[in-house]
């Protein structure tokens, strides 16, 4: 949830002072992947080469250093639940959804006491995005316990998956909808293409009724937002002109091939100004972001505002400033370099590997393995239309994917004994 900074650094404390204690007594089997290592190592070095070690350094303590000390935490916690047989997918999908009941029961009560519908609202939250990124992860968990979990918790998981559509489509988050929906495509793909084929026919049909609900939420949230019905203009536009120009100079240089592409004026100044702060701008922002990372392969400084800072290396005082790229691959390249950015995509791949790995091996589904390999690739995917990878989603996204690697380890070994047992006998 936003606005919680502190709330979230004395959990993390908290919790580091209990696993110490039960550490001390209990030796866990934590053993970190060398993408793991080699990620938290450039994080830690990074502040010698940046642009300013201060500042890379107070990064490092904040944004960067959480998140990898959520995946400390998040390890340490399973290995405690899971050797209890306790902390399924459903109860963690449960607590990813808190933020989303908190925003419908905060909807409803504004609609009641309005006697509308207010749509775009988003309750306590300050922008849409939180809301879609707590919805994209509580699907991903909720359907993979709805694939593979307890049978009596599927209703639940199913009303939680409902609720989170409908928050998404009523605070207007466009891409919080559509990856929700991803969410769990990804999730149920995953298990129709391992090697579980009693299961196929419910597969199809779960995915089937999922894609049938996302779709009707959709068109009622694309009747009611007419960004959906200008996107796909202007979103070509912000292909047209030099990227970097356009951010400094405005649009004045690409006005001219806009109007003469368009139907008619009205629908020339609406594609415009799109470019200067719509759809159309997100285009703009990638393009000129990459142009500015590959003249600055190290990166900058660490921060969130690497963007801004580098543009403004470009042009002082630039017509259409934007406070990131809209990009999180992109603005991660800007703060940490290219290697920063490829170890960290390299973390999340070996994630997806370790899942992905279960699935073809074992023939009983895991809902940790589907949880690691479709929120793994949720992550990669959601990070090239929004920058995802900075304060609390990286610490969504280190918590749950240790937590989810660490039960699915402990889950194999556990595992084994009976399985030589039955062979034996």
């Amino acid at each position: 949830m936003s606005n919680t900074i502190a709330l979230r650094n004395v959990v993390l404390f908290a919790l580091s002072l209990c696993l110490a204690w039960h550490f001390l007594k209990v030796r866990p089997p934590v053993k970190w992947a060398m993408p793991v290592v080699l990620w938290v190592a450039y994080i830690c070095l990074f502040p010698l080469i940046a642009d300013s070690t201060t500042i890379a350094t107070e990064n490092l303590l904040g944004q960067w250093g959480r998140g990898a000390w959520a995946m400390l935490i998040g390890a340490g916690v399973a290995a405690i639940f899971c050797n209890k047989n306790k902390g399924s997918a459903f109860y963690l999908g449960l607590v990813s959804a808190v933020p989303i009941l908190v925003h419908l029961s905060l909807f409803i009560w504004k609609a009641w006491a309005t006697s509308s519908i207010p749509w775009g609202y988003w309750g306590k939250e300050t922008h849409h995005a939180d809301l879609g990124y707590a919805a994209g992860q509580s699907v991903v968990l909720l359907v993979a316990a709805i694939v593979a979990g307890n049978r009596n918790l599927r209703p639940w998981s199913v009303a939680l998956v409902v609720a989170c559509l409908l928050s998404t489509a009523l605070a207007q988050s466009r891409a919080g909808l559509a990856f929700c929906l991803i969410g769990g495509v990804l999730v149920v793909g995953s298990a129709y293409l391992a090697r579980v084929t009693h299961r196929r026919g419910h597969l199809l049909a779960g995915l089937v009724g999922l894609l049938i609900v996302g779709g009707a939420v959709l068109a009622v949230a694309a009747r009611e937002d007419v960004r959906w019905q200008n996107m796909a203009s202007q979103l070509m536009a912000g292909f047209q002109g030099d990227a970097i120009q356009v951010q400094c100079e405005g649009t004045s240089s690409v006005e001219s091939k806009i109007i003469s592409q368009s139907e008619s004026v009205e629908q020339a100044q609406r594609v415009i100004d799109g470019v200067r702060g719509g759809d159309g701008s997100r285009v703009v922002l990638m393009r000129a972001g990459l142009a500015l990372a590959l003249k600055n392969p190290w990166g900058s400084d660490g921060s969130k505002q690497a963007y801004q800072k580098l543009l403004r290396k470009e042009c002082p005082n630039p017509m259409i400033s934007m406070s990131h790229a809209h990009n999180g691959w992109l603005d991660t390249m800007l703060a940490l370099g290219w290697l920063g950015a490829a170890l960290y995509l390299w973390v999340l791949l070996s994630f997806f590997r370790q899942g992905f790995s279960s699935l073809r091996r074992v023939r009983a589904l895991s809902e940790w393995a589907l949880v690691l390999v479709a929120l793994s690739a949720f992550w990669i995917l959601r990070g090239f239309t929004d920058s995802v990878f900075r304060d609390h989603m990286l610490e969504m996204q280190g918590f749950v994917l240790a937590y989810a690697s660490m039960a699915l380890r402990l889950q194999i070994r556990n595992r084994r004994p009976s399985d030589a047992a039955q062979a034996a006998s």
